[in-house]
């Protein structure tokens, strides 16, 4: 009964803890695509008043080149963190789903060997050769009496 409740009591924690990192996910790529906006933004802005400059345009300076020249060296910096953020963020998702399908298989051929107490019998003790022996006549007996 302890061992319920203690087992209880682990799967919830876990299933906090999935669900904060899937929160925190959430958050992470939302912050990535700010960064993409932003970034781009920035590289268009920067663009625009080096274009001007350059073309000859009314009002423009070596000011707003140097300017543009920032804008675009910085959009550019925002633009690769955001997109390598994304790029972790999309593996350790990945890496959770593994896990969890481990830990979902695990908890399946638990139950399974908790049903069956042959089976939890053997894996809790070594078995001799006669029992495995024994174990393998049972086997060839029961298609015959199924058949009967």
């Amino acid at each position: 009964m302890e061992e319920q409740k203690t087992e209880n009591k682990e799967e919830l924690q876990q299933e906090t803890t999935e669900e904060k990192n899937s929160d925190q996910g959430n958050s992470s790529t939302r912050s990535s695509l700010l960064w993409i906006f932003a970034g781009g933004y920035l590289v268009y802005t920067g663009y625009r008043l080096c274009a001007n400059v350059i073309s000859g345009a009314e009002d423009s300076s070596t000011g707003f080149l140097v300017a543009g020249g920032i804008f675009v060296v910085i959009g550019a910096v925002l633009l690769i963190m955001a997109v390598r953020n994304l790029a972790k963020a999309g593996a350790q998702k990945h890496e959770m789903e593994e896990a969890a399908a481990k830990k979902a298989a695990a908890k399946k051929a638990a139950e399974e060997t908790a049903k069956d107490p042959e089976i939890a019998a053997a894996g809790k003790k070594r078995m001799s050769i006669a029992q495995r022996a024994h174990l393998a006549e049972n086997l060839d007996d029961a298609p015959e009496e199924e058949a009967k």
